[in-house]
């Protein structure tokens, strides 16, 4: 009576897990209600946030040691990614930069590389001429703001339908979890698809190059070894060579004949079985999860940054390859790191490739 699946003690813990999310579900709806109110920037646990949005206030989400997490008035939500403005990071721009001329842009540059030196990979370059104007002013926020928002998750669907061709086009995505993720998308599709999100007074973009680089920095400092960013990810990341324990109520999974399926209490030995996919076999046991669907890969809540979904960004590679994605997929192994990225033109969309949005002032 006291023990076995249908035991009081695992009656009693289940009843206890349901009142904490039940409460956790109440405090996102009263987050998302006061970031519906807000008409400024707010301040909270040493952190500006901005017009629009709220602090969920959760335990395990309600500060820069954790991942300090915001939500808009849809739930869209965001994590902060903290970068000091030290001496010890600006070495060569100093921390008294007010009037932001070119020279010193290329010095604040030219220090976040080296502060986030590990991740970045020197063949590949965030000025773009398509997009200099929002570097530098993404690069003065950052200096400014000692940070910048970064999606949770992974761009997601909104509804319930999964893409399974380019030609299958939505205008809105999500930062929700147990969303299926936004993927047949190109670059540019993607980058578009993010500046339309809400974003009450900030810039909603890809994130460039450097920002990838930073969030992992921020990552590595809050206790991830660097080794699981670099070398091997797939401990911290949705691989085909990944064992992972999904612990969501609800996900789904990708058989590589366009299937999707739901998953619930009844089929959850079977789902969890498959998707340990012992059997190093990309055909058999490639598997795309929907956001958030494991805390395997949630480092300092942010889900995803290793495996899953290819993401782009605005870096580019060179005068050909000049789109950019980052961090990994389902299709790959340890080869494929979350510092990893790869080159190519604007043309290129497929099952593997999503995105994720930054937010900055």
């Amino acid at each position: 009576m006291l023990t076995g699946q249908n035991g009081i003690l695992n009656k009693a813990s289940e009843a206890k897990e349901k009142t904490e999310i039940s409460s956790k579900d109440e405090q996102r709806k009263l987050a998302q209600a006061e970031a519906l109110m807000s008409t400024g920037d707010t301040e909270y646990n040493g952190v500006t946030i901005p017009k629009g949005f709220a602090p969920t206030k959760i335990d395990g989400e309600n500060s820069i040691d954790v991942g300090l997490v915001i939500t808009d008035g849809s739930g869209n939500e965001y994590v902060w990614v903290e970068v000091p403005k030290t001496t010890e990071i600006y070495l060569t721009a100093g921390i008294n930069i007010t009037n932001f001329t070119d020279e010193e842009y290329v010095e604040i540059e030219k220090d976040l590389k080296t502060y986030a030196s590990e991740y970045s990979k020197s063949n590949f370059s965030d000025t773009n001429p398509k997009f200099i104007t929002e570097y530098k002013n993404m690069l003065k926020s950052v200096y400014e703001n000692e940070g910048f928002w970064i999606g949770r998750y992974e761009a997601g669907i909104d509804g319930e339908k999964p893409r399974i061709s380019h030609t299958e086009i939505t205008d809105k995505v999500v930062v929700k979890q147990d969303k299926i993720p936004y993927n047949y998308v190109t670059r540019d599709e993607a980058q578009s698809l993010a500046e339309k999100m809400e974003n009450g007074e900030c810039t909603s973009s890809l994130l460039f190059g450097i920002q990838w680089d930073l969030a992992l920095k921020y990552i590595e400092t809050r206790g991830t070894p660097k080794s699981n960013l670099t070398q091997d990810s797939t401990t911290v990341g949705n691989y085909f060579t990944s064992e992972l324990e999904l612990n969501r109520g609800k996900f789904a999974q990708y058989n590589l004949l366009s299937n999707w399926y739901a998953y619930n209490s009844e089929e959850k030995i079977d789902l969890v079985t498959k998707c340990k996919k012992k059997t190093q076999n990309t055909d058999k046991n490639a598997i795309i999860l929907t956001t958030g669907a494991t805390e395997k890969t949630n480092l300092q809540n942010i889900y995803d940054m290793a495996g899953n979904m290819w993401e782009w960004t605005l870096e580019f590679n060179d005068s050909t390859n000049t789109c950019v994605y980052n961090g990994g997929c389902y299709r790959a192994g340890s080869g494929a790191p979350a510092n990893s990225r790869s080159g190519y033109n604007t043309s290129l969309y497929g099952d593997e490739f999503g995105f994720r949005i930054g937010l900055w002032k």
